[in-house]
């Protein structure tokens, strides 16, 4: 047993056998914020979870083994080739009967996606604001690290139509962003619960922010203590190795699929 990365004190089972995550060989590549978000939210999945624009659906798997408490997880993709590699880390780690992934874009209805009917939604949406920062020649990457396909705003209003009563919504941005998180989620009828900042390191101002909302009545937010993420060069803090031994991220091909080019 190990100790909960979001929630000091509460413990969960090590899997022996690591989550194999597949990712393409180009273009999309998921980062350390899953892992961030994935512990962050893990105290409060439970019930049915969504996770808006899932990619390869590393975040899903990793509440799946956080969380005992969560009972199902929807991935929406807008992106079909991610879709494909959710569908396919999804069920090359047996759980294709808890997780799933819906191809859509979630500014509108989803077949097969209810609205109001999950407990929890997370997010790790791209950073960058639409028409900001440089743009990349890869789309795929593009639209990982800009709004290219919705806005921040677009994303809170997604999670307010599919979040059930009492339901939270859980995501990382920049810390720059905070005052735009909070005012979308005010338009949403929402209120912002807990707050974590995370930083590089000890010295280094906080580089993002880990935001959970609800639907309650407003309030000041509980401020969680701040995350630094490096000990020493190259070295993850044992909160986040902690989650990062529950997985092995797998470069290319989808099993019985060629490579690019292959």
């Amino acid at each position: 047993m190990i100790e909960s990365p979001g929630n000091p004190g509460d413990s969960f089972e090590v899997p022996h056998v690591p989550l194999r995550i597949r990712q393409p060989d180009r273009g999309y590549r998921f980062s350390i914020d899953s892992v961030l978000l994935a512990g962050f939210a893990a105290p409060h999945c439970r019930g049915d979870v969504l996770d808006l624009g899932t990619g390869c659906g590393v975040l899903l798997l990793l509440l799946s083994r956080l969380a005992p408490g969560m009972r199902s997880g929807t991935g929406i993709e807008i992106q079909g080739e991610l879709c494909a590699f959710g569908v396919g880390n999804f069920r090359e780690n047996g759980l294709e009967r808890r997780l799933r992934v819906a191809e859509g874009d979630f500014r509108q209805d989803v077949p097969g996606v209810p609205r109001g009917g999950f407990d929890l939604v997370v997010a790790n949406p791209p950073f960058g604001r639409m028409g900001r920062g440089r743009r990349n020649p890869d789309p795929v990457k593009e639209a990982a690290r800009h709004e290219v396909s919705s806005t921040l705003q677009e994303l809170f209003a997604a999670a307010g139509r599919h979040l059930g009563p009492g339901g939270r919504f859980a995501l990382v941005l920049p810390r720059e962003r905070l005052q735009e998180i909070l005012s979308c989620a005010r338009r949403e009828g929402m209120a912002c619960e807990t707050l974590r900042c995370v930083h590089a390191r000890k010295d280094a101002p906080p580089s993002r922010v880990l935001a959970l909302m609800n639907r309650g009545a407003g309030g000041v937010p509980t401020g969680m203590p701040p995350l630094f993420l490096h000990e020493g060069e190259g070295k993850y803090c044992p909160e986040v190795e902690r989650i990062c031994r529950l997985f092995r991220p797998v470069s290319g091909a989808l099993p019985g699929q060629p490579r690019d080019g292959g």
